[in-house]
């Protein structure tokens, strides 16, 4: 299935697609493949009620990953993470799945907590876009402080279990 021309659209900003587009793309690359397939918008596929169940497990869910951060859960995060998945820190550093948990045990000691709130979540089917901030705080030479990061993510339900699959961190001022 291929997106018109007219459906992608330069934002404002040069380089930049807007976020519809990449709903689209994402939505589409997901959606199943069929002759009979309708066309669809994104007020008919996109579910972001808080009160959803699915929404309210993918927050538990990230919730459960930030708990496992600090203490370096690996089966936690083993079990969150998709064998798949992709991220890129605030540092501009590419990680896969076997690449965190030891980036983490490395850096591990001095981490004492990580606090995840605003989360925003919107389910696409089995394609969910999540936002949020996160509250990283560190202990080094004898002092803790603490960082702010906003979050993407992306999660993708495969054999009936959400896993992430996708993520971009930004350091905030």
């Amino acid at each position: 299935m291929r997106e018109s021309a007219s459906a992608v659209r330069p934002s404002p900003r040069r380089g930049h697609m807007r976020p519809f587009t990449l709903v689209l793309i994402l939505g589409t690359a997901c959606a199943p493949m069929s002759g009979a397939s309708r066309h669809r918008t994104l007020s008919e596929v996109a579910v972001a009620d808080p009160a959803d169940r699915e929404i309210r497990l993918l927050t538990r869910l990230q919730l459960k990953v930030a708990a496992a951060i600090a203490p370096v859960d690996s089966v936690a995060l083993d079990s969150l993470i998709a064998a798949d998945v992709r991220m890129i820190n605030a540092g501009d550093q590419v990680f896969l799945k076997n690449d965190i948990v030891p980036f983490l045990r490395a850096n591990g000691a001095a981490l004492v907590r990580v606090v995840d709130d605003s989360i925003a979540v919107r389910r696409y089917g089995d394609v969910a876009l999540m936002t949020m901030r996160e509250s990283v705080t560190v202990h080094t030479n004898g002092v803790e402080s603490t960082g702010r990061l906003r979050i993407t993510e992306v999660w993708l339900r495969r054999g009936g279990r959400w896993q992430v699959v996708g993520g971009q961190s930004t350091a905030l001022p």
